[in-house]
């Protein structure tokens, strides 16, 4: 008995180990799926499936078609061998026998071009379609996954299918689809006519056929294996790019272009090894498989002859059958072309199918739960425990019990890293805590719908993010649910403007020239910090929530505005349970409750006054903020008059309103103007330069140069396999004549003679055709790979006013890195192989056909121009295809990226669904644009296809006229006959690759106009004056500055000041006021429009900008880190120099931020997550100062720093920057006045005009502008 307890407590442990594990991997967890190509077909509807079973009857007829030929040429062979051996009076009926096939031929030429072109439009369609519903469903499924799917996988890695991937799949459902499936009805038609010819002779070549099959399987499975190591390093590429391109202003600043093209390269290294192979491998399986394909030429000639020796074969079926065969070979040339395509389709179904398929165990987009009429607003945490799902090894929360009261306003403070924002988090339920549970008034918070769920809720987050629209849809992005359907627009527009007067929002916004239709940039990138909270908060509050969550969303305010912005919000949360986590204190004192958290859970909770009267943590945190923010007005300051800046005049206060976008642009008028500011990667509209495919194809090749030995043995190999076509007609056509002519020993002797010859012809094709598809597919891989890295080292090249314009998104950029770049492979590798050999065919038939019968040669080459004229007219409508297409993909793929790369704000806002629909519309607008062009295309093709029979018809008419009438024997005839039929083929061929060429041409015009882009600001430039050790020393002479889109509108107007070295100097002033443009003239992001920048005399645009940019260390308000652990971020901006561990921990301490990196299990070597969200806004901040620090700058710039820092480590930092700013000059930007009442001199701006400069004490004096906002921060405390 008493061992029982005992019994039951030693597996307690145990159990909740084993609970909270699951509950971890379940937020992570994905299934095993069906991959298979035709799974991808569950996605097609009612009318699809319609449209598909039509279109596939179509290409099995088309295919069916292919040997029907063969079959009348044994006929007329027939014929004209009687005619040849007995004269034409012997066969006085050969005249209409020849009119009657020829007309027949010209039957199958109309039923071709009406087969053809229905089933290649409706794989097209149905391809579209179906890509379209998988895109839309994949979509669908990113936004119901948990967020803990997104810290794990990355944005990246979810955006990257919606490009190549779905493009991949695209591909193989729509024209390589049909010309699979007409090249299956040809082999079925092939061996069901052949059987009814001669049964025994068909049984003893289905050898190949299953040959070809068990290839088939063992390459798709052994190609499968490279296949995902390519597509992982792919996307782990994208990922590092999309990263980069999202935080260029911090890659810029930090002068880490060569790292991030570095481990990009890395990745696009691993790809492009995987890719060779896998090619390599399609290609020497193909290279077997038409081998094989013409062994069996050589045998159904050899054993025919012996069947036709003995009587057991008509002469017509040998020849049928020979004739087939040949066919059936071309068609398993172009299916096995067409495999590597489905092999890429197949193996990127997994990894959509994985994500549609996955059930998110916290899906925002569900009708489970309850959805209760009526709820108190009151939240109760009991017994949290948290673990984030990417750091397992981690305990965020433990044991934290809280209650939030509804009409109340509870504040959360605490250090940095205690947990404050991971109780916003489990709110939202963006995670599942593994233990404890939440309560909204009496209902358990999971078991309610989590879509009504945070309908009632509000959150807004430090790291404010705005969506790439105008302030009105953004701000109406706050409409909870149905009821943004019920009202007007007038309704809609008079709630948006009394939430921004409540945000103090409403008069900046009016002071824009376009008001609430001003578009506010990727990112919000348009907007200065300020501006970007107050609108957040306006989006927040205009749904009038019952839950309203403030995660540091003042941070970036001044003084001023914070104070207005509290005040308004105290009058209208008093109906709603309001939630305010803060590191400033004087923000939440005077909240109703006051909630203490540390190492995870609540030490302390009660009023202002009470925790202040128990002197516990809350008193402790108080006080280091009093000390960090002085005690008044009169203190002592050290001053630097000998070697600090003089104190500048007052300017006059310019009253006319302007607003300062601070770090982007208004619109994209301004760059489409002045064509030197942007020139995106993409072809305009009424380019001049040429484009011409050629020229395309030159500057592929240039890209290829490298590989031009390889190239060379491509080039030698596709002419040789071009020659086999007309030598096979020359062997053919002495065969069929000694077979029809000799006597039984000759014919004997001959059948064998013939058949070595076909065998040797086969092995032959069969080597150079491996060594060609090896040599290209190596080509073809590198090309890509170069074309990715010199794409993204020029992008990376660029101003920041290329990234500014909405076209230039990451997602955009991304898509066209990961996409485009491998379309260049159309005009290169396996394509261009074949294109290559169809060439050569085309011309040595020519010459062969032309020198054993010109005339007949001439009248039948006669339709062959015709067929390459429509070729390059199916080329021009498949390239308009394609540039809808690519406009599309890059649209879709960025407004997906920012979507997902947003995920935590869609989220809150519950816009998954309106995302979704918005996305939906794109998609549907494009499908009506893209049809009519698609269309055009596939009449082309068609044409293309059927026109070869017209070939054959008028062959056999004229070629039969000339047999009859005794000018041309029948060797001639069948020579020039099969090499003109084999030169129709040939063209055909060459543009059945026209999609490929189109997108080809498309990418590589893009590609080329990137290239060829010179960036006005370009970092890795070696043109200017090193830096020699500078002492540090900053002057702005009349510097006036518009964003290149708004030049009608100032962001500096005539501003004038030195910084000397070694000095210390802050710019403050209100939200929108020019601050962090300075920063950005300083940084070299952008050049003044009038006046110079000088750095110890030196104008900076003289300067090395690469060299120039190493002197300067800069903190921004919204640090960004990127995905890699905090070693490789910190070591960011050193540019390769060694700095030993002692320096980096130094850096580290001194930012106060070691002891938390130590207390990791990993240490430096810790991953810190997707643009650093593993870790908490000021773990983050503090992070980037020691980076700041690591660089050893001789200018410091911090930007907004210290604001998402608690007091306590503020003021570390603050003792810690006092002195490594010894020696280097210090420019800070702050809202805080504590923060910068020690520096040397202060600048007050105003509507981008310097107001009043001077030391602390000297503007205290003036009682100015700079009193009233101190006056106003005391009033704050």
């Amino acid at each position: 008995m008493s061992g029982a307890p005992g019994l039951d407590n030693s597996k307690t442990p145990s159990f909740e180990r084993n609970k909270e594990q699951e509950i971890i991997q379940r937020q992570l967890r994905f299934e095993e799926v069906d991959s298979s190509f035709f799974s991808l077909f569950r996605y097609a509807t009612a009318s699809d499936y319609l449209v598909i079973a039509i279109s596939t009857v179509s290409a099995l007829v088309a295919g069916a078609l292919v040997p029907l030929p063969a079959v009348l040429f044994g006929q007329l062979s027939d014929v004209f061998v009687g005619v040849e051996n007995g004269g034409a009076g012997h066969h006085p009926g050969a005249g209409q026998h020849i009119g009657y096939y020829s007309a027949f031929f010209l039957y199958i030429a109309v039923a071709a071009l009406t087969t053809w072109f229905v089933s290649t439009a409706g794989f097209s369609y149905t391809g579209a379609r179906i890509s379209q519903n998988i895109r839309i469903r994949y979509f669908e499924a990113v936004l119901r996954q948990n967020i803990g799917v997104f810290d794990e996988m990355g944005s990246g890695n979810l955006v990257s299918p919606l490009g190549a991937d779905l493009n991949a799949i695209r591909d193989a459902m729509s024209q390589k689809l049909s010309i699979t499936v007409s090249s299956i009805g040809t082999l079925l038609a092939t061996y069901a006519i052949s059987f009814v010819l001669h049964w025994k002779l068909t049984l003893m070549l289905t050898w190949s056929f299953f040959l070809s099959l068990s290839l088939l399987y063992l390459g798709n499975v052994v190609a499968s294996r490279y296949l995902g190591r390519s597509t992982e390093a792919q996307s782990t590429g994208s990922s590092i790019a999309e990263e980069a391109l999202g935080s260029i202003k911090s890659i810029t600043a930090l002068g880490f272009q060569e790292q991030i093209s570095s481990s990009y390269d890395c990745q696009l290294k691993k790809a492009e090894k995987a890719g060779s192979a896998l090619k390599s491998l399609m290609g020497i399986m193909v290279a077997v498989t038409v081998g094989t394909g013409y062994f069996n030429v050589a045998l159904s000639f050899w054993q025919g002859s012996n069947f036709l020796m003995h009587g057991n074969i008509s002469f017509m079926a040998l020849v049928a059958i020979t004739v087939i065969t040949k066919t059936a070979a071309f068609c398993v040339l172009g299916v096995g072309h067409n495999a590597e395509t489905f092999v890429t389709a197949k193996g990127a179904a997994l990894r959509v199918l994985r994500m549609t398929s996955r059930r998110s165990p916290i899906d925002p987009m569900s009708d489970i739960g309850h959805t209760p009429r009526h709820v108190e607003g009151t939240i109760e945490l009991r017994d949290i425990k948290h673990i984030y799902p990417s750091r397992p090894e981690i305990t965020v929360i433990n044991g934290l019990n809280v209650r939030f009261s509804v009409g109340k306003t509870t504040a959360v403070v605490g250090t940095s890293g205690s947990g404050k924002s991971s109780i916003a988090k489990l709110i939202m339920r963006f995670y599942q805590p593994v233990g404890g549970q939440i309560y909204l008034g009496n209902y358990l918070l999971e078991d309610l719908n989590l879509r009504w769920l945070r309908r009632q809720i509000r959150l807004v987050n430090q790291d404010t993010y705005l969506f790439d629209t105008t302030i009105l849809r953004n701000i109406e992005y706050g409409f909870a649910g149905a009821s943004l359907i019920n009202l007007t627009d007038e309704e809609k527009r008079e709630k948006v403007e009394a939430a921004a007067k409540i945000a103090c929002a409403h008069d900046f916004i009016m002071a824009m020239p376009q008001g609430y239709q001003t578009t506010v940039g990727p990112r919000g990138s348009k907007m200065s910090g300020g501006q970007k909270q107050r609108i957040a908060i306006a989006r927040a509050l205009v749904a009038e929530p019952m839950i309203l969550i403030l995660d540091e969303a003042t941070s970036a305010l001044d003084v001023e505005t914070e104070m207005s912005v509290q005040a308004a919000l105290g009058v209208s949360t008093a109906d709603r349970t309001t939630i305010i986590i803060a590191h400033r204190l004087s923000t939440v004192r005077q909240a109703d409750k006051i909630i203490v958290v540390h190492n995870g859970t609540n030490v302390e909770e009660g009023t202002h006054t009470e925790l202040m009267e128990r002197q516990g943590h809350y008193s402790a945190l108080v006080n280091a903020q009093n000390a960090t923010e002085g005690g008044g007005d009169d203190e002592t300051e050290t001053f630097h008059l000998e070697t600090g800046p003089k104190p500048l005049p007052d300017y006059p206060h310019n009253v006319e309103k302007r607003q300062d976008a601070e770090e982007g642009l208004w619109s994209t008028l301004a760059i489409q103007n002045q064509p030197t500011e942007r020139v995106p990667p993409v072809a305009k509209k009424g380019d001049t330069s040429s484009n011409s495919l050629l020229c395309m194809a030159k500057f592929v090749l240039q890209l290829n140069k490298e590989e031009w030995s390889y190239i060379s043995i491509g080039l030698f190999c596709s002419i040789i396999a071009g020659f086999e076509e007309p030598a096979s007609a020359i062997l053919f056509g002495h065969a069929i004549v000694e077979a029809s002519t000799s006597t039984h020993d000759q014919a004997k002797s001959a059948a064998s003679f013939w058949s070595w010859m076909f065998f040797l012809l086969a092995t032959i094709m069969m080597i150079v055709f491996s060594i060609q598809s090896s040599v290209f597919a190596i080509c073809s891989e590198r090309l890509v790979y170069r074309a990715r890295k010199l794409a993204l080292a020029q992008m990376l090249r660029q101003e920041i006013s290329f990234f500014d314009d909405e076209r230039n998104s990451p997602g955009a950029l991304v898509s066209f890195l990961s996409t485009e770049a491998a379309d260049l492979a159309g005009i290169s590798g396996g394509t261009f192989g074949l294109i290559l050999i169809a060439t050569s065919t085309l011309a040595s038939a020519f010459v062969v056909s032309v020198t054993f019968g010109w005339k007949l040669a001439l009248v039948c080459s006669s339709v062959i121009p015709v067929l390459i004229g429509s070729g390059f007219v199916g080329v021009w409508a498949s390239s308009r295809f394609e540039k809808l297409n690519e406009e599309h993909t890059r649209a879709s793929a960025a407004y997906a990226g920012e979507a997902i790369s947003a995920i935590q704000t869609l989220a809150s806002l519950t816009m998954e669904s309106r995302v979704l629909e918005d996305y939906e519309k794109s998609l549907s607008k494009y499908a009506r644009a893209g049809l009519k062009a698609n269309l055009k295309a596939c009449l082309v093709l068609a044409l293309a296809r059927s026109g070869v029979y017209t070939c054959m018809a008028l062959g056999f008419w004229y070629g039969g006229t000339l047999i009859l009438s005794g000018e041309y024997s029948l060797l001639q005839f069948v020579i020039v006959y099969s090499s003109i039929i084999s030169s129709a083929y040939s063209a055909g061929l060459i543009f059945s690759f026209t999609p490929n060429i189109g997108k080809a041409k498309r990418s590589a015009r893009n590609l080329q106009k990137l290239l060829e882009r010179k960036s006005q600001i370009d970092p890795k430039s070696p043109l200017g004056k090193k830096c020699q050790l500078p002492r540090g020393n900053i002057e702005f002479r009349d510097v006036s500055f518009s964003y290149p889109t708004r030049p009608q509108h100032r962001a500096l107007d005539n501003v004038s000041f030195n910084i000397a070295a070694g000095s210390s100097v802050a710019f403050i002033g209100h939200t929108g006021s020019g601050k962090s443009t300075i920063i950005s003239l300083i940084e070299r992001f952008y050049d003044p429009n009038a006046g110079s920048i000088l750095l110890d005399g030196e104008s900076i645009d003289s300067l090395n900008i690469a060299e120039y940019r190493r002197c300067l260390g800069l903190v921004n308000q919204e640090p960004v880190l990127l995905q890699g652990t905090i070693r490789m971020n910190l070591l960011a901006g050193c540019n390769g120099e060694q700095i030993s561990d002692s320096t980096i921990e130094e850096a580290c301490k001194q930012a106060n931020i070691f002891d938390f990196i130590a207390s990791l299990p990993d240490g430096f070597n810790t991953v810190v997550g997707n643009r650093g969200e593993q870790l908490s806004g000021g773990q983050r901040q503090r992070l980037a100062v020691a980076r700041a620090l690591v660089k050893n700058p001789s200018i410091l710039i911090l930007d907004e720093a210290t604001s998402a820092i608690d007091t306590q480590s503020e003021c570390l930092m603050r003792e810690a920057l006092a002195v490594v700013s010894r020696g280097r000059t210090t420019i800070t930007v702050a809202h805080r006045l504590s923060t910068i009442r020690y520096a040397d001199i202060i600048y007050v701006l105003e509507e981008g005009r310097i107001t009043e400069s001077g030391s602390h004490s000297n503007l205290m004096a003036k009682k100015g502008v700079y009193f009233e906002m101190l006056s106003k921060n005391d009033q704050q405390k």
